[in-house]
C-alpha cells in the first residue's frame, strides 16, 4: 500500500468514525425528540378540542363540529384523526370513520390502537361530556422519522466524501516532495555517488537528505581513496620486486664481490618490500570500521620506556620525557605502539644526523598526548601532504606510509595528527582524548 493511499484511508477511517458515532448519537437523541414532539401535538390538540366543545352549545354541535375540527387542523390531509363520542360510547364526530376504529373503552391518556394494517398512536381527553380522542398513524410517524434522517444524513455523507476526494489530491500535492526524492534515488546510476539536489525540500526530508548526501560523500571519499591506495600500492610494490629481480639476475651473471653487491642489494630490497607489506597490513587494521577493545588498562611509562628500547642505535639521540598519574584506558597499547614507532622513525630518518629527538608523553584527565620533536625544517606546501598516504619528498627513502598510519589511527579513535615548524624544530603531536573508565 502506498504512503498516498495509506494516509487517506487513516483520514477516512476518523472522518467516518466520528460521523458515525455522531450519527448514532443524533439519531437516539432525534427519535426520542420525534417522539415527544408527536406526543405532544396530539395532547395540545385534544385540549384544544375539549376547551372548544366546552363553550359549544348542544343543540349548535352537531351543526358546528365539522368547522371546529378543520379549524382545530384535525383531518385526515393533515395526518390526525379526531373522534368524539359521549361518555357512554357513541360517536358524535369523526374525522375519518372509515379507517378509525371506535373504541369506547379508551382510557384518559396515550394508547396505541390496530386497525387492519395500521396502527395508531392515541390521545384521549376525558371531559364532563365528552371523549375526545386525537390519533395518527405510527406509519407516517416513521416515515417522518426516516425523511429527517436522510436529509440529516445524507448532505454529511455526501461532503466526507467529497473531502476525501480533495484529500487524496492534497494528501499527493503534500507528499510530492517525497516523489520528487525517491525519483532521483531511482535514477542515479550505481556509480553515481553526487549530492542530492532539491528545489524547496521539506523541513522533515532535510535531514534524511543531509544523512543520505553525507553517506554518499562518505562513500565517494572512500572509493577515491582505494583507487588511490590500490594504484600508488601496486606502483610502490613493483619497484622493490624489480630491483630484486635485477640484482638477482645480475648475481647469476658475476661472481665474488660483485655477485655479494648485488645480493646485498636484493636483500635491501626484499626488506624494503617486507616494511611495506608490514606497513600495508597495519593500515588495512587500522581502516576496519570497529576500533580494538581495550580489555585491561596498560602503563603509559612502561610502554614509551619499550619503544625508546627498541630504538636501538638511536638512543644516544633520543630524550624522553613521560607524565602520567594514572593508567590508559582510550587507546589500545598496540596501537600508541604503533604511533610511537612512526613518530620516532621519521623524526631519527629525516632529522640533521646526531641532532636531538624529544620524546614527551603526558596524560592528563582529558586527554593523551604524545610530542615529538626534531631538527628539521618543512616546507609550509609540504605540511598538509606529510600524512598522506605513500607520498614522499623527492628521492626520499621508506614507503610514505608511517604518518598517515599515524593519522587514521588518530582519526580512529576521535584524535588528531598535527605537524607544524617552531623555529628550528620540526613538531610532529599525537592526541586522543581520555575516555571515563566505568
Amino acid at each position: 500500500m502506498s504512503l498516498r493511499l495509506r494516509l487517506t484511508v487513516l483520514v477516512a477511517a476518523v472522518f467516518l468514525g466520528f460521523w458515525l458515532i455522531a450519527s448514532v448519537w443524533m439519531i437516539s437523541g432525534l427519535n426520542n425528540k420525534l417522539e415527544v414532539n408527536f406526543d405532544q401535538r396530539l395532547r395540545s390538540t385534544a385540549f384544544m378540542l375539549g376547551n372548544i366543545l366546552a363553550h359549544v352549545p348542544k343543540d349548535a354541535l352537531s351543526k358546528s363540529l365539522p368547522d371546529i375540527i378543520n379549524a382545530s387542523g384535525v383531518n385526515t390531509e393533515k395526518g390526525l384523526t379526531c373522534q368524539i363520542s359521549s361518555l357512554q360510547g357513541s360517536i358524535i364526530a369523526s374525522s375519518n370513520s372509515q379507517s378509525f376504529p371506535n373504541q369506547p373503552s379508551l382510557n384518559q391518556g396515550f394508547s396505541y390502537l390496530s386497525s387492519g394494517q395500521a396502527q395508531w398512536r392515541t390521545f384521549t381527553l376525558i371531559t364532563a361530556q365528552y371523549k375526545i380522542t386525537i390519533a395518527d398513524k405510527v406509519a407516517e410517524r416513521d416515515v417522518l422519522y426516516h425523511d429527517l434522517l436522510i436529509s440529516i444524513l445524507i448532505p454529511p455523507a455526501l461532503a466526507i466524501f467529497v473531502a476525501l476526494i480533495l484529500l487524496w489530491f492534497a494528501i499527493g500535492t503534500g507528499i510530492r516532495p517525497i516523489k520528487l526524492l525517491i525519483h532521483a534515488l531511482e535514477k542515479r546510476g550505481s556509480h553515481d555517488l553526487e549530492p542530492i539536489q532539491l528545489n524547496q525540500p521539506l523541513k522533515e526530508l532535510q535531514p534524511l537528505i543531509t544523512s543520505q548526501n553525507a553517506l554518499m560523500a562518505r562513500l565517494a571519499k572512500g572509493i577515491s581513496r582505494e583507487k588511490h591506495f590500490t594504484s600508488n600500492a601496486a606502483h610502490e610494490l613493483r619497484t622493490p620486486l624489480a630491483g630484486i629481480l635485477a640484482q638477482i639476475q645480475l648475481a647469476e651473471l658475476t661472481q665474488d664481490a660483485t655477485q655479494q653487491k648485488a645480493l646485498g642489494q636484493a636483500k635491501k630490497s626484499a626488506h624494503r618490500l617486507n616494511t611495506i607489506l608490514d606497513n600495508l597490513l597495519v593500515l588495512a587494521h587500522v581502516d576496519a570500521d570497529t576500533p580494538l577493545n581495550i580489555t585491561e588498562p596498560w602503563e603509559l611509562d612502561s610502554l614509551i620506556t619499550t619503544v625508546v628500547t627498541e630504538s636501538n642505535n638511536n638512543n644516544a639521540r633520543l630524550t624522553y620525557n613521560i607524565t602520567a598519574s594514572q593508567p590508559v584506558y582510550c587507546i589500545p597499547s598496540a596501537m600508541l605502539t604503533i604511533v610511537c614507532r612512526n613518530l620516532l622513525d621519521n623524526a631519527f630518518k629525516y632529522s640533521k644526523a646526531n641532532t636531538p629527538v624529544i620524546l614527551a608523553a603526558n596524560l592528563t584527565a582529558t586527554a593523551l598526548k604524545i610530542t615529538i620533536s626534531n631538527h628539521a625544517h618543512i616546507n609550509q606546501a609540504d605540511l598538509a601532504n606529510m600524512a598522506t598516504r605513500f607520498w614522499r619528498k623527492g628521492a626520499a627513502n621508506g614507503a610514505g606510509l608511517g604518518l598517515s598510519i599515524v593519522a587514521s589511527i588518530a582519526e580512529k579513535y576521535q584524535g588528531s595528527l598535527t605537524l607544524k615548524n617552531n623555529n628550528a624544530l620540526f613538531i610532529a603531536e599525537f592526541t586522543v582524548p581520555v575516555k571515563v573508565n566505568n
